[in-house]
């Protein structure tokens, strides 16, 4: 059989997974967003199954004798080898995992985020810590099956970013505490900015309304997206043409679901301008999670905190609140949207503290799967590292451990990219700057100007090349952190006056 033919064969069996794909990612979508409680067990019994069944597929011994025979075929065009290439990368996730194991803890997955978001509501981490517990020793036994030269946790961080390790995270984190700490020490000694104003009553209604107005200002594609309302924001794409994000509307804190849906849309930005040709492969699924949160953080941080995103939006936002913000103008709107202060929950963070509550998270993980800490013990451990690096402790269970969903479904590796995603979005904003003035184009209403530069640099390629090269095509240089720590460092200290 010659390789177009195989190829053809693969598309095949690819496409049949995709089904199952869409069928699991619109039910994990509706038990997070719309779904009734009392249908959890029932849905979680055949979701587990479904699960199972996609893994046959996965692991069909035809299958993967597919992928391997493609893989050593030299007359595959460069994107078909490249695909094939994290294929085989990501099946080693998965292959060597016996089916019963992977259906347990698939099902372990469903149950331990239903019960996390009990227990949140709840403030109650007794209630979850049975299941944290399961869920990391049934992640360590997984590693157990693994192929690989990395060893422990070097395995999960590689898994949501290709290349990344303990080795260079803990060079990347001693560096934000090195610079990013004192700075906070020093911002904390200044005068507050007033910031008074975003704790007022918004009505979930009006907010709902303002959400729209970003949205359209973002040029979201209504035709393609939808947005929906959740315990614990995030975005999904089932394809290139059905985006999912999500927000939550906090009736006291107007900010919270504004950078909510402006990072959940960066998401989503990402995911629309793949290139067509590669929107229906394993290209479009593949994206690191550092490359992915670079994008939102870029939209939320980058652009969403700054004077020029809110020159076309501040009057829709006054209109919605007139009462709220009848002293505030756009300059103290801004200073309050950019206002640092040690806090507890890391998705209502600023700008400045936010790695720190990475940096703990990361800590935390590490210590996880070196056993270097007690793991009965891991609500303590959260508090204490909060006191250690913010001076904040929190006054309950879901002000502490129980606040991200992200350790319920075992996504044990995923926090460290959300710091190095920053980093990332700091030196891709120092390229565009080269080529567009970001805030003259936002001020001039013409945000689909930036959307295209993003496209053209880093969107349109989707996971075809790594996050490393993908750095060097856009910016012209390996990823240099500094970019990150000097952008902060002259972005606070001019707000702060220090």
């Amino acid at each position: 059989m010659n390789s177009q033919e195989l190829w053809k064969k693969y598309e095949e069996k690819m496409f049949i997974q995709s089904a199952y794909r869409l069928v699991l990612g619109t039910t994990s979508f509706d038990a997070e967003t719309i779904a009734p409680h009392k249908g959890d067990a029932y849905r979680n019994e055949r979701v587990a199954y479904l699960e199972g069944e996609l893994f046959s597929l996965q692991t069909d011994p035809e299958f993967l004798a597919l992928v391997e025979e493609l893989s050593r075929r030299d007359d595959l065009s460069f994107q078909q080898k490249r695909i094939i290439k994290w294929q085989l990368t990501d099946m080693e996730r998965f292959r060597y995992v016996p089916k019963d194991i992977f259906v347990e803890y698939a099902r372990l997955s469903m149950e331990s985020s239903q019960t996390w978001k009990k227990a949140k509501e709840a403030k109650d981490y007794s209630m979850f810590k049975p299941y944290l517990l399961k869920t990391i020793e049934m992640s360590k036994k997984l590693l157990e099956y693994r192929h690989s030269d990395l060893k422990g946790y070097d395995i999960l961080l590689d898994d949501f970013e290709p290349g990344m390790t303990i080795e260079k995270y803990d060079a990347f984190f001693d560096l934000i505490k090195k610079e990013i700490v004192p700075l906070v020490a020093a911002v904390v000694k200044k005068e507050k900015i007033d910031d008074r104003f975003v704790y007022l009553n918004y009505p979930a209604e009006q907010q709902r309304k303002l959400t729209e107005k970003i949205l359209d200002y973002m040029h979201y594609d209504r035709d393609a997206g939808v947005v929906a309302e959740t315990e614990h924001p995030f975005s999904d794409a089932l394809s290139k043409y059905d985006s999912r994000v999500t927000t939550h509307y906090y009736e006291n804190n107007l900010m919270s679901s504004i950078f909510s849906i402006i990072h959940e849309t960066g998401h989503a930005t990402y995911n629309a301008q793949i290139r067509d040709d590669i929107a229906e492969t394993y290209c479009f699924d593949n994206i690191s999670s550092g490359m992915h949160e670079s994008q939102s953080r870029l939209m939320e941080n980058y652009l969403g905190r700054t004077r020029g995103f809110w020159v076309n939006l501040f009057d829709d936002v006054k209109e919605l609140f007139p009462k709220q913000l009848e002293n505030v103008d756009l300059e103290g709107f801004v200073r309050a949207a950019n206002a640092s202060f040690p806090s507890l929950i890391r998705t209502e963070a600023d700008e400045l503290t936010y790695p720190l509550h990475i940096l703990i998270r990361y800590e935390l993980e590490k210590a996880i799967f070196d056993g270097s800490v007690d793991v009965e013990k891991l609500d303590q451990l959260w508090a204490d590292k909060y006191e250690e690096y913010l001076g904040v402790r929190p006054a309950n269970d879901a002000e502490g451990i129980l606040q991200d969903v992200h350790w319920s479904g075992g996504s044990f590796g995923y926090f460290p990219t959300y710091a190095l995603g920053s980093g990332y979005a700091a030196q891709f904003m120092h390229a565009m700057a080269e080529d567009l003035d970001p805030e003259k184009c936002m001020e001039d209403n013409e945000f689909p100007k930036i959307k295209d530069w993003l496209r053209e640099h880093i969107h349109q390629y989707g996971g075809l090349y790594s996050p490393a090269e993908i750095m060097v095509m856009a910016t012209g240089e390996p990823f240099d952190p500094h970019y990150y720590v000097e952008y902060l460092k002259n972005k606070y200290s001019k707000l702060y006056e220090l």
